[in-house]
């Protein structure tokens, strides 16, 4: 029982410190259920006020309502069936996320750039390719 009680508080450390990587990664952990799930209104709060978007035959710097309507019909018209994180990195106050969209009909390179603003996470840019 003393020995338990001793291992609890470092239990409870290592699970402190797991959950705080979780949530400083490359991608908020909602983002990533947000694209898993195909749900723009999910992913939404997680954009910047303006968003550079580059998907098949669309491209530019959106507002957070006009980028929030454009990965909606994305989404719509490719039914997710899975997305995964390949790679991640950081540099300076931004990091990045390389991931793997597949639907039923085709596989997407999805590329994110998050930057801190105001102890605040939010994409700047999404880049979409259809993989051959």
């Amino acid at each position: 029982m003393k020995n338990l009680i001793k291992i609890l508080p470092v239990i409870a450390l290592f699970m402190t410190i797991t959950f705080a990587q979780a949530q400083t990664g490359p991608l908020p952990s909602e983002v990533v259920k947000a694209v898993k799930s195909g749900d723009a209104d999910a992913l939404k709060p997680y954009l910047n006020s303006k968003v550079e978007l580059l998907l098949p035959g669309e491209s530019g710097v959106y507002s957070k309502e006009q980028a929030h309507f454009i990965l909606k019909s994305f989404f719509e018209k490719n039914k997710v069936t899975s997305f995964e994180v390949l790679h991640h990195g950081t540099r300076q106050n931004a990091t990045f996320a390389i991931g793997e969209y597949s639907c039923s009909a085709d596989r997407y390179r999805m590329y994110f750039l998050v930057k801190s603003n105001n102890n605040q996470r939010l994409i700047h840019q999404i880049r979409i390719e259809k993989q051959d």
